[in-house]
């Protein structure tokens, strides 16, 4: 299986760096994950030599613009997505949008659109999410978002992607609104599979507090082999992962085999 990284907060010489998040999943056929903010992934792609018509399948981690802004710039394409993607939502400290700057209808006009809370199958092995329990005591209990009705906005249409391999599940996150243990503890039931051997992706981690502590703890406790947080995971966070667990370094350009 192959990952390679089209969109982050950082970049390997060569490639742009921008707010957001975009990977290719290469396994059985090739999944685009996440489009980031803008065109940017496009560019990177093309340093990359990755071709689109390559690519029949688009999913969508969640409806932040910072994940689906790119989405202007594809089309005739199947977009998998959750339902509540389209919520008009709000940065709590300015009043500011942060959803999608597409609506359904328009993305109707682009796409073949499938809306889904359920997990769905795109492959054999790999499977979207859908909607993500938040089971446990200790995540996803704030939000820094408003929904236009002034009430919390917990971003329930967050998801992610879970691979079955042979060295167990790897699990692609976006944001991990629902939280990253909430995240791979659903993958593991979706998938029948209690190994977990590598999580990526945006772990929404800021600070060094329980949160990131009782997340350091679970991964342990799930002997997670590799650990790759990126895009709204803070460097001291990473850093203090880096303490506990194997952490790889992961930037737009870098191409990942597992």
């Amino acid at each position: 299986m192959i990952i390679k990284i089209l969109v982050d907060n950082t970049a390997l010489d060569g490639f742009e760096a921008v707010h957001g998040f975009s990977v290719i999943i290469e396994e059985e056929q090739k999944i685009l994950f996440d489009v980031g903010p803008d065109d940017t992934f496009l560019r990177n792609a093309a340093l990359l030599g990755i071709d689109f018509d390559e690519i029949d399948t688009l999913v969508l981690s969640h409806g932040h613009w910072d994940h689906g802004g790119g989405l202007t710039a594809l089309q005739d394409k199947k977009l998998l997505l959750h339902p509540d993607s389209f919520t008009l939502r709000y940065r709590k400290r300015n009043n500011t949008p942060v959803g999608l700057s597409c609506s359904r209808d328009e993305l109707k006009t682009r796409y073949q659109l499938q809306e889904s809370k359920e997990a769905i199958y795109l492959t054999d092995n790999m499977v979207f999410l859908g909607e993500i329990p938040r089971l446990n005591e200790f995540e996803s209990k704030e939000s820094p978002f408003l929904l236009s009705d002034g009430k919390p906005d917990f971003v329930p249409d967050d998801s992610a992607i879970a691979i079955k391999t042979d060295k167990g599940l790897l699990v692609i996150s976006g944001c991990a609104h629902a939280g990253i243990c909430n995240t791979i503890s659903y993958a593991k039931k979706v998938c029948k599979e209690e190994r977990v051997y590598a999580v990526l992706g945006g772990f929404h981690l800021k600070e060094l507090d329980a949160i990131t502590q009782k997340t350091i703890d679970y991964l342990k406790e799930n002997k997670v082999e590799i650990v790759g947080p990126t895009h709204c995971t803070s460097f001291k966070v990473r850093d203090e992962f880096a303490k506990y667990l194997k952490v790889i370094e992961l930037n737009a350009g870098t191409i990942l085999e597992l």
